[in-house]
């Protein structure tokens, strides 16, 4: 009996592209799953991609993909170029992203009636 992997909290990868044709497909390693694949424009809206565990990204042309990992920028090295693929990070050993934080709300105005009560 081969033992599975442990479950992954999951991930979203979006992925978005600054040039047209370059098409994309992302493979979960542990399982050899491929739950994103396609081609993408500049003006297509942003492929989101929900993953578990360490995924692969292949690209036909790499440099030209804008890639986030739950919401924060992934950055492609400058060495990596054209049909290559990126090993995107272990989802299960990568602790969670920081939640934002919700700004305060802005003081209210006071009223354009009261400010002239005292002319």
């Amino acid at each position: 009996m081969i033992p599975a992997p442990p479950a992954s909290r999951p991930h979203q990868i979006t992925l978005t592209s600054v040039k047209a044709g370059v098409r994309y497909q992302i493979i979960e390693v542990n399982t050899g799953e491929i739950p994103g694949l396609g081609t993408l424009a500049p003006r297509d809206k942003p492929v989101v991609i929900n993953v578990k565990g360490p995924s692969e990204l292949r690209s036909s042309a790499v440099e030209h993909l804008r890639i986030q990992i739950d919401g924060v920028p992934f950055p492609i090295p400058a060495n990596v170029t054209g049909a290559m693929y990126v090993a995107l990070p272990d989802t299960f050993t990568s602790p969670p992203m920081p939640k934002a934080e919700v700004a305060p709300a802005p003081a209210s105005k006071v009223k354009a009636s009261n400010a002239k009560k005292g002319r």
